[in-house]
């Protein structure tokens, strides 16, 4: 059946155009007349009271952040008992747990904020910076000092287990300025205070996040309860309120804004006179802009909409032959970035499927090659272990013990190479065939090579894939200590991690050149290495490690890691 055919690409482009065009411009001129029938004094306070909110909702959520740091270090078991202990020469350990959990409480937040630990007495001083010399309760009263926050909290009986913020103690730190702090008791168990937690927060915590408007010439964070008041924008500034008197004014040049569950509030004035004029002129600019734009927007998208829609046209058109079995299609650049690097990705997939194509070819003849090969290759693997019994049999009659051993330990490996009805195997049963090979090269080249295993007995019943530590110990041989002047040691190592299970096997060989990557090692002659990694990925996913460590001349060491697993009983 025929469709209908829609509109032509260019009309559409057209109308697309146009209406890119209208809609912000009837949107502007609407809300300019809106704007204007309510008064541009009105629309510039209404604008500053939003700024101001949103700067106070800015420090209300820095505040309430340091306000949960400041509860978290104080309800910390290792900070309660060392404060409760009172002694400066607390353990190393209590020291070094309190730093850490300090320095993750703040989260790299130090180059914002200071944290500092005092207990009651001052014999404990902890903090993240230089411990301040005011917080320092054996040569800095709290009596006299009455801008010192734990003087403040001294005095304080509301509710003591609240955290206190003050901006009364300013002064520089650590190169900063201390805008506020935030103080938190820490109690005993019968309730009694033992110290203190206090995060001293610096100027720059904020200094990017007020006042983003542009809109006030200052902006003032106040304190109701003890009528001082800092600037934020001029942070030298600080004292009364009388130092800031647009903060009791009223009229149209201050504003106010409480901080939500605090005694504090920002105070601004002064909405910069040019901005009132840039509104003004902007609205003239902007307005006069859209015409001209809708103007020129008209010619332009006549241009565009051709030049695009002929473009587009060439694309479809190629996009059908290819869907019909024309793979020689080749798009050319047109000069537009976008068309460009449509016709780009079309001329790669193009290609990408011509080699696909190929690579299909070429795979399905070497799989029916290989599957050739493999029939032509096949033998009873029975026929192997009937025939490793009659020489065992013919050894143990003739007294030939190393002949005898030397086939048990061989029909033990093949033995479990062959035995497809279990995928796991017990760590005593790798290590016991890991050691009949190194018997069976023992036997080969004597005392020359040494080797050590090394499994806790409550690790020998855990299961993990088969055939994994033999593999890699051969792999050893042939490639590491094949090359090798004098002796040879091979330590196989078991051991356990929580709930992973570490197995390594090192060697004293001649070691890698280069630590080949994965994908390098499956195309090397180290394919058994390459065996083990694809099937303990196909097996845990990204939950196992592999890494190879080698250093040349001197040896290499294979590490793995899996997560441990419950036995699984399986059927013989």
């Amino acid at each position: 059946m025929t469709g209908k055919t829609g509109a032509p690409l260019s009309r559409k482009l057209i109308f697309y155009f146009m209406i890119v065009m209208l809609a912000p411009f009837v949107l502007f001129v609407s809300y300019t007349l809106i704007t204007f029938t309510e008064g541009t004094s009105g629309m510039i306070r209404a604008e500053a009271e939003t700024a101001l909110s949103a700067d106070a909702a800015e420090l209300g959520a820095i505040i309430d952040e340091y306000r949960h740091k400041a509860y978290s270090l104080s309800t910390s078991p290792t900070i309660r008992r060392v404060l409760y202990s009172d002694t400066p020469e607390s353990t190393e350990e209590d020291i070094r747990r309190i730093y850490e959990e300090m320095y993750a409480t703040m989260s790299g937040d130090t180059y914002k904020a200071a944290a500092s630990i005092v207990s009651d007495s001052g014999n404990v001083r902890i903090s993240t910076h230089n411990f301040p010399s005011v917080y320092d309760l054996r040569t800095h009263s709290n009596e006299w000092d009455s801008e010192n926050i734990i003087s403040l909290a001294s005095r304080m009986n509301s509710n003591p287990r609240s955290s206190i913020i003050s901006i009364l103690d300013h002064r520089i730190e650590n190169g900063k300025e201390i805008l506020f702090s935030v103080l938190r008791r820490v109690f005993s168990d019968d309730g009694r205070v033992i110290g203190y937690v206090i995060i001293d927060i610096y100027i720059d915590a904020l200094s990017k996040e007020i006042n983003k408007s542009g809109l006030f010439t200052d902006i003032v964070l106040a304190d109701s309860s003890s009528y001082s008041a800092i600037s934020l924008i001029h942070p030298q500034i600080h004292g009364g309120f009388s130092e800031f008197p647009f903060i009791r004014a009223e009229g149209s040049n201050s504003y106010i804004a409480p901080i939500a569950d605090t005694q504090l509030f920002l105070a601004a004035t002064n909405v910069n006179p040019f901005i009132q004029e840039s509104l003004r002129q902007w609205t003239f600019v902007i307005a006069l802009s859209l015409m001209l734009g809708l103007v020129i927007s008209i010619i332009f998208s006549l241009i565009f909409s051709r030049s695009l829609s002929s473009r587009i046209k060439n694309i479809a058109s190629s996009m059908k032959r290819f869907q019909k079995g024309d793979f020689g299609i080749t798009l050319e650049r047109t000069g537009i970035r976008e068309i460009d690097e449509l016709s780009d990705t079309f001329n790669i997939m193009v290609h990408r499927i011509q080699e696909l194509l190929e690579k299909t070819r070429e795979e399905e003849a070497k799989s029916a090659e290989a599957e050739r090969k493999a029939l032509e290759s096949q033998m009873n693997p029975h026929f192997l272990l009937n025939t490793l019994n009659t020489i065992k049999a013919l050894a143990r009659m003739h007294g030939e013990d190393d002949i005898y051993m030397t086939t048990i330990r061989l029909g033990k490996l093949l033995r479990s190479s062959i035995d497809n009805r279990k995928s796991n195997a017990s760590i005593r049963e790798s290590l016991d065939l890991a050691e009949c090979y190194l018997q069976i090269q023992k036997l080969r080249f004597g005392d020359k090579l040494q080797y050590r295993i090394a499994c806790n007995e409550d690790l020998m019943d855990i299961e993990t894939p088969k055939l994994i530590i033999q593999s890699i110990v051969e792999n050893a041989i042939t490639h590491g200590l094949g090359e090798k002047v004098g002796s040879w040691y091979i330590n196989i190592s078991v051991k356990k991690y929580e709930d992973r299970l570490k197995l390594s096997v090192s060697d004293n060989g001649v070691g890698f050149q280069e630590i080949p990557s994965m994908d390098e090692l499956g195309e090397s002659q180290h394919t058994g290495l390459y065996n083990i990694y694809r099937r303990l990925q196909l097996r845990y996913g990204n939950e196992f490690t592999f890494a190879i460590d080698s250093v040349k001349g001197e040896g290499s060491e294979v590490t793995i890691t899996i997560p441990l697993e419950e036995k699984e009983n399986e059927e013989a």
